[in-house]
């Protein structure tokens, strides 16, 4: 084997020269070392950002090249697909990037390996954000991109944003006066939904699942964060339109000067300033982090994982890629270039990034206060419940009461019985 080993796990350290190593063996001994070609997946790459991070990779690395391999666009279908990869055992991925809400189903069911003996640094990234990937207290998966989300405004028309939901419902006088709605997030029923009841749930103070995995819907927090959306929807601070709105739907009705206020993902910020676009938004974005019942409220993690198939022959390789991907080189173009928020810390105080990226601090600020959706190895079904009990609610045909006193019986059974 040529110096190219070498170079690729130094980028581990010294600590993966130790396992399984004994220094840069020459002759065709990868495979026992865990070192050689690997294949990297993930949903499709709208974006464009993997293809040239991969191609510097393999021009460093021509005995270690990755292969790219895309997977559909729906999260659902992803998530099959993996699934039905790892069941099988046939080790078609090395490395898998995930969404963060898989890390405990993954880890639990053991298709992915732990990397707390694989030599890779999480230092510099946000507690919250590396959180994503643990199950059981064990790091299971590296963050690759973390996202909040904001509350985007109307600058020319706001000009200091609420910070309460009292203040926000104040603010809707400003939205009749200009004959636009007032406040939207995505109350489609799809997991969108369950962002946006999470966050009203977390921002009043509560929690949907204790941090020993336990229902925590019959509270007065919980109560709270539901009976903020129903009353929208019933006073009209949210439109009735929204009922069908996903990211989409809502940015675009932002876009077209359709609302005063929107939560959103960041991505939103670079589309509604594009020239040439539906946007009439341009030069009057404004970045606010999201309100609260009583003071700032609290953001969904959103964001990417990597992790590495327990089946892999070349994790030392996946290792060092993960590593390579990590780095602050990579963080900041995948930044820059196509706007995919960083998991170093660093790079959201770098005052060139600062002037490039305007909403750089206000997601700093909704990175360190956010929480992720539910942990879970049942996520998928726990999501779903949710979907289908709050989506009436915010329809008014269950009341708020017994929409949260079904809903956190239907989550005792099922986490009763994934237990």
């Amino acid at each position: 084997m040529t110096t190219k080993i070498c170079s690729g796990v130094a980028l581990l350290g010294a600590a993966i020269l130790v396992i399984g190593l004994g220094g840069c063996a020459t002759g065709n001994t990868t495979t026992s070392q865990g070192i050689g070609p690997i294949t990297y997946t993930q949903g499709k790459d709208t974006t464009g950002t993997m293809q040239p991070l991969i191609d510097a990779w393999n021009a460093e690395h021509p005995d270690q090249k990755v292969t790219f391999v895309e997977l559909p666009e729906s999260s659902d279908e992803q998530r099959t697909a993996l699934a039905l990869d790892f069941q099988g055992h046939s080790a078609s991925y090395d490395v898998v990037q995930t969404d963060v809400v898989w890390t405990s189903e993954f880890a639990a069911r053991k298709w992915i390996m732990p990397l707390t003996d694989l030599g890779l640094s999480f230092d510099g990234m946000f507690d919250p954000v590396l959180k994503t990937g643990q199950y059981n207290g064990v790091q299971y998966a590296a963050p690759f991109t973390a996202s909040g989300r904001f509350l985007y405004y109307h600058s020319d028309l706001v000009t200091t944003p609420p910070t309460t939901w009292s203040e926000l419902q104040s603010a809707c006088s400003i939205a009749t006066a200009n004959g636009i709605g007032c406040y939207a997030g995505q109350y489609a029923q799809y997991e969108g939904l369950t962002v946006n009841f999470s966050e009203a749930v977390n921002s009043a103070g509560g929690q949907i699942l204790t941090a020993d995995g336990s229902p925590n819907l019959n509270t007065p927090e919980a109560k709270a964060g539901l009976q903020f959306l129903v009353d929208g929807f019933t006073n009209g601070t949210i439109p009735k339109e929204t009922i069908t709105y996903k990211e989409e739907e809502s940015r675009r009705a932002f876009q077209q000067g359709k609302l005063l206020f929107l939560v959103n993902w960041p991505y939103v910020y670079n589309t509604s300033q594009r020239e040439g676009s539906d946007s009439v938004m341009q030069g009057k974005v404004g970045v606010a982090p999201l309100p609260g019942k009583s003071g700032v409220g609290t953001s969904t993690l959103g964001g990417a994982n990597l992790a590495i198939n327990a089946d892999s022959a070349h994790s030392i390789t996946a290792a060092a890629f993960i590593s390579y991907l990590e780095s602050e080189k990579v963080q900041r173009s995948v930044l820059t270039i196509h706007g995919d928020p960083p998991v170093l810390k660093s790079l959201y105080d770098d005052t060139e990034l600062q002037d490039q990226v305007p909403y750089l601090r206000t997601l700093k600020e909704s990175l360190n206060a956010a929480k992720g959706r539910p942990t879970t190895i049942a996520y998928n079904e726990l999501s779903l419940a949710i979907q289908k009990a709050v989506y009436p609610a915010l329809q008014g045909t269950t009341s708020v009461d017994e929409t949260l006193r079904s809903l956190n019986d239907k989550l005792v059974s099922l986490v009763e019985s994934n237990k």
